[in-house]
């Protein structure tokens, strides 16, 4: 009996769990998941891809994709402040944060485009090989995952900055969880972003 009553105890308390969960978190979660898997699938169609082609000669990656993944990389750490910032009711230093992580990524898109134009200029075209039409798809894939990161960044930055300029809007902003469960989940989803890029291009790098 005492077992039962542990294990009724334990469904309760993982039920309770799930009904403190966020919506938007829960909605979140799915739509990672949906792109981790689209991101395996076109990976792994790369990779079984490899061993029909022979390699590129005379190609390397160019040298604004080596950048674009230190700036993203930095991204990340500037935007992991905005939670800090918004528990300390920190105005100024969670519009920093939004702040350098929109110029930041602002110069990572700057420098994927730049890196497609040095690739196009070399000669090396969507068609030209498998390989670089799977360069080309899946860092576009990738690159539209940041111009969409970057909207919602923008937006939450101007309400932000808006409400700054009134102290009752200020307190009301920063009493609210909705707008701390919304930075958290830009947080999220720019980590996401970041690590998968980094993942991307470790492969991208070894395999070419």
């Amino acid at each position: 009996m005492s077992s039962r009553l542990k294990t009724d105890k334990k469904r309760l308390m993982d039920f309770s769990r799930i009904e403190k969960f966020h919506p938007y978190k829960t909605f979140l979660f799915f739509a990672l998941l949906g792109s981790t898997v689209v991101f395996m699938t076109v990976t792994f169609l790369y990779l079984t891809s490899l061993s029909k082609t022979l390699p590129l000669v005379n190609f390397k990656l160019p040298k604004p994709f080596f950048l674009s993944s230190l700036l993203l990389l930095f991204s990340s750490y500037a935007i992991s402040k905005s939670v800090a910032a918004f528990r300390e009711d920190a105005m100024k230093k969670l519009l920093l944060s939004f702040a350098v992580t929109l110029l930041l990524g602002l110069a990572f898109s700057l420098s994927q485009i730049y890196g497609w134009k040095k690739l196009i200029d070399s000669g090396f075209m969507l068609q030209t090989q498998s390989r670089i039409s799977y360069l080309y798809i899946i860092s576009g894939i990738h690159f539209l995952h940041v111009v969409a990161g970057l909207i919602v960044l923008l937006v939450m930055t101007i309400s932000a900055y808006l409400k700054s300029k009134d102290p009752v809007k200020s307190l009301l902003y920063f009493s609210s969880e909705y707008q701390l469960t919304k930075i958290e989940l830009a947080v999220i989803f720019w980590h996401f972003v970041d690590f998968l890029w980094l993942g991307l291009f470790l492969i991208f790098l070894f395999t070419f």
